[in-house]
């Protein structure tokens, strides 16, 4: 009953920190990947988490206008940032930028296996299924908003503590029975109008707060 999908080995995965709420999500190509390759444009992106100018970065960051002007407008041809807004500043206009708020991106090699019931302990496996997921819900976002449409989705997450590795391991074969009662019951490809779904199931050890905390701010 469950299917063995090929898995999409991911290169790297980028998340821009502090990033406000919006609408937009930006998926880097493979051609655009040069853009977080310097260390500098990584801390620029972080910095624009609230819109600013690149007169007043160069201030933050102790250099010329020059090199950060180089850098924004690397960042903004691989679509990593983009234009808030416009102040006055001096008798001139400034232009404002920020980061939008999500990037990931694909390795140059995609490599296709079987996976295995091994596989699906994987951190790995769980990783690309995540990035697969993102890239899936970005795609139909956009498709739903052009068709003006509403997206359906579902999204479940639950903390829970096992008391030994052994009540872990029982919960996870009575999920996966449970997950495959469920499919047979309601999995019905050749009924009229039937929509298909993708379901994923996922865990990892909880990060402890401070972990949390640390990688959100």
């Amino acid at each position: 009953m469950f299917r063995n999908r090929p898995v999409q080995l991911i290169d790297k995965i980028f998340f821009s920190n502090k990033l406000p709420a919006m609408e937009t999500f930006k998926i880097l190509a493979q051609n655009e990947l040069g853009a977080l390759a310097s260390p500098l444009r990584r801390e620029l992106l972080d910095a624009l988490s609230e819109p600013d100018s690149a007169v007043n970065l160069a201030r933050r960051f102790d250099m010329s206008r020059q090199r950060v002007g180089y850098h924004m407008r690397e960042l903004e041809k691989a679509g990593c940032i983009e234009i808030a807004g416009e102040r006055p500043q001096r008798g001139l206009t400034e232009r404002l930028y920020r980061a939008r708020p999500l990037a990931y991106v694909r390795g140059p090699e995609v490599r296709t296996t079987d996976a295995t019931p091994q596989d699906r302990f994987s951190w790995a496996t769980l990783l690309n299924l995540v990035a697969t997921a993102l890239g899936d819900l970005v795609n139909l976002r956009e498709r739903a908003d052009r068709q003006g449409k509403r997206l359906s989705t579902l999204a479940i997450e639950v903390d829970i503590s096992f008391a030994n590795p052994k009540s872990r391991r029982e919960f996870t074969e009575e999920l996966m029975d449970a997950v495959e009662i469920l499919v047979r019951k309601h999995h019905r490809p050749e009924a009229k109008g039937a929509r298909r779904f993708c379901l994923f199931l996922g865990a990892y050890p909880s990060p402890i707060p401070s972990q949390r905390d640390t990688h959100h701010e």
